[in-house]
């Protein structure tokens, strides 16, 4: 009688969790079409699926995937979220991650199948034991008493029909492999992300455009009439500009190069056009005006703003249907006002080249200027020695000739050493095995010379021109020597790939981190002396370690 009497009480909670479940599956389903509430909805409807498994005895081990850990730099020294690689992991790409995370989980499609289906199946296993026991109780009290005998069978079977519905239960929720279900549910969170890309994008356009017209509202008229344009008309233009960064998808920074203050003429101004300005303060506020005016950069992102809103009210629709071909042709929309004109993309171009040009002039003087004093400390002093042992030695060879026999020892063992210092110089300006093997080698013997544990993974394909290679071997060389200095490591490697772009280099070490190219002028000629071959130095370096440097220079190989 007691395992009767569990049993209905089990099966009127049972009921009560199949009653819950399709409430819970509508809820579920319309936070996810809104996307952005999706993963944490889906994460605490858990409890009434776990609630199940608790009561038909499912073990929950195994059954939903582990919390995604926090992204972690790779080689590359960038963040990895999902397939993409980012510098700074930002709120909707940590979105993405969770909603893929919680999409895919095959725990999650078990869930969701299994809310659907409790409501008829497991709802009508529990409800039937208590129906039948209500009807023979209901039955009892009317003309036809005589069929209250329900009552009975339906205490009876109670325990049957528990054991029948755990059954149930244990095969719709119990960790198992994926099949066709899984191939579904890959399908609807592809669509639930492109959605909620063309969602987002929407989003954004809408808050930059409110944005731009309050800017427009209160700066064109009322701050250029009250004077305040000179202080407060860039703020507000740098700050659209930040908003409508969020848009541009792939796309590079289409503005002209920020100014930068001129020398002062004799009389101590500061020339803009046909205007004199008295301190550097107010050159600056007046350039800074001009620039952002004049960019046409600036009117697109506001027309951008505008246009992406107004398109994102038919994307959204469009996107339920063909989400893939939807976003392409937002992005595409988005990049015909975001993109760089062609103004801007030369004035760039100009200014690299009028910055790296400079650098090249200042490195190579730098190198004039170390050769000149490694020359004059070293080789130069060694041989003006020379010269005056040969003239004592011309002076005591007839009168001693042992003092002259030691004289010449010692000019010998001068002459070794100043060769031996101009072999150094030598190798310090083009070192032979470079010349001789190719980069690769070259990366290798600066591993084995280095005193901490260095490896070097990957190989150089062909070789790059010589000025490229020279510049990548003594931009690795100056690496391995800060590590070896400053970082406590103990352990680096030296990962070379190939790309598309060019040869990019990664030198990761295990130490203290903390490094910073602003730091020191050694990070800094690193930096110069790629930027004359267009190629690019990044430094990630949190406190605690790793330090991961990366240099990457276009590179098209040459045998």
């Amino acid at each position: 009688m007691i395992r009767q009497t569990k049993a209905v009480w089990r099966s009127i909670q049972l009921l009560g969790i199949a009653l819950l479940s399709l409430p819970m599956l509508v809820w579920v389903l319309a936070n996810l079409s809104i996307v952005i509430t999706g993963p944490m909805v889906i994460r605490h409807s858990r409890w009434l699926p776990n609630l199940a498994r608790r009561l038909a005895g499912v073990p929950r081990d195994g059954v939903y995937w582990p919390d995604p850990p926090p992204p972690t730099l790779d080689e590359d020294g960038l963040y990895r979220v999902g397939d993409t690689l980012v510098k700074k992991p930002r709120w909707y790409s940590e979105f993405d991650r969770l909603l893929d995370w919680v999409t895919d989980d095959p725990g999650t499609r078990r869930d969701l199948n299994w809310m659907f289906t409790n409501f008829f199946v497991g709802g009508v296993l529990a409800g039937l034991a208590p129906g039948l026991i209500g009807l023979g109780v209901w039955l009892a009290f009317t003309p036809q008493w005589p069929f209250a005998v329900v009552a009975v069978f339906g205490y009876l079977a109670a325990p049957w029909l528990v054991q029948v519905h755990s059954r149930w239960s244990s095969l719709m929720l119990k960790a198992k492999s994926d099949g066709v279900m899984f191939r579904f549910w890959a399908r609807v969170r592809a669509r639930i992300k492109v959605l909620w890309s063309v969602t987002a994008h929407f989003l954004m356009s809408l808050g930059t455009a409110l944005v731009c017209t309050f800017v427009l509202v209160v700066g064109v008229v009322p701050i250029h009439i009250w004077g305040l344009w000179i202080f407060a008309w860039v703020p507000l233009v740098t700050l659209v500009r930040s908003l409508t960064a969020f848009r541009r998808v792939d796309i590079p920074a289409p503005y002209l190069p920020e100014p930068v203050l001129p020398n002062p003429r004799p009389d101590g101004m500061y020339r803009l056009r046909n205007q004199l300005y008295k301190t550097p303060a107010s050159y600056m506020r007046y350039a800074r005006y001009r620039w952002v005016m004049t960019d046409v950069a600036t009117w697109r992102d506001f027309a951008s703003a505008y246009v992406d809103t107004l398109f994102g009210l038919i994307a959204i629709p469009m996107a339920v249907v063909a989400p893939s071909w939807t976003r392409a042709l937002q992005l595409r929309v988005s990049s015909w006002l975001l993109a760089p004109t062609t103004q801007a993309v030369l004035a760039q171009r100009v200014q690299q080249l009028t910055a790296t040009r400079a650098d090249a002039t200042d490195a190579q003087a730098a190198e004039l200027r170390r050769i000149e004093r490694d020359l004059h400390d070293g080789a130069q002093a060694r041989l003006v020695a020379m010269g005056l042992h040969l003239g004592a030695v011309e002076r005591l060879i007839d009168q001693d000739p042992a003092a002259a026999k030691s004289l010449v020892a010692k000019t010998k063992a001068a002459s070794a050493e100043a060769l031996t210092e101009l072999r150094d110089l030598v190798r310090g300006i083009h070192p032979p095995v470079l010349a001789e093997r190719g980069l690769g080698d070259a990366l290798q013997a600066l591993a084995l010379d280095s005193p901490l544990k260095v490896t070097v993974e990957g190989k150089v394909i062909g070789r790059p021109a010589s000025p490229v290679e020279s510049a990548v071997y003594f931009a690795v060389s100056e690496l391995l020597t800060n590590v070896a200095k400053h970082a406590a490591a103990t352990r680096v490697i030296i990962h070379i790939r190939h790309s598309s772009d060019g040869l990019a280099i990664s030198v990761v070490d295990d130490g203290i981190g903390g490094a910073s190219a602003s730091g020191g002028t050694g990070l800094r000629g690193v930096q110069r002396r790629l930027a004359t071959f267009d190629g690019t130095f990044e430094l990630t370096s949190p406190p605690g370690g790793p330090t991961i440097a990366t240099l990457e220079v276009p590179s098209p190989a040459t045998e």
